[in-house]
């Protein structure tokens, strides 16, 4: 028994040290009002973050840097360091930027509608540009 209450002291004093410890706040807690402004800025900053994120993460997006040499690790760890106000500016663009569109597809359609109104001149007899359309009499 007395070997028991030596074993209790011992552990007793640091216990109740750490209990001290951990009840005493670090801080001061503080409070402020927050405007509506402030409220709706963090809000669309999030939103923003969020856009530029996800565009971040997308397979294609990651390829696409990869393939021009841009490590889409470090490339996303440079976007998390960015500021709200750039982080604002790149969603922004986002918006506008056309989605899907090449210079090649543009140029296909460009030669597609131009084969197709040469060939129905061709059929009505006002071109002659291509010869298997209207065979010479």
């Amino acid at each position: 028994m007395n070997g028991m209450r030596k074993t209790v002291r011992h552990l007793a004093m640091p216990l109740a040290g750490l209990m001290l410890l951990t009840s005493v706040p670090l801080q001061p807690a503080t409070a402020a009002l927050v405007t509506t402004q402030q409220a709706i800025a963090t809000d669309q900053a999030a939103a923003n973050r969020a856009k530029v994120d996800a565009l971040m993460q997308r397979e294609d997006v990651r390829a696409e840097m990869a393939r021009l040499g841009v490590d889409p690790d470090e490339a996303a760890m440079r976007v998390a360091a960015l500021s709200d106000a750039e982080v604002a500016q790149i969603a922004g663009h986002l918006e506008t930027m056309p989605a899907g569109q090449s210079v090649i597809g543009t140029i296909l359609i460009i030669a597609g509608v131009t084969a197709i109104v040469l060939i129905v001149l061709d059929i009505l007899g006002i071109t002659d540009v291509f010869s298997f359309i209207r065979p010479q009499r």
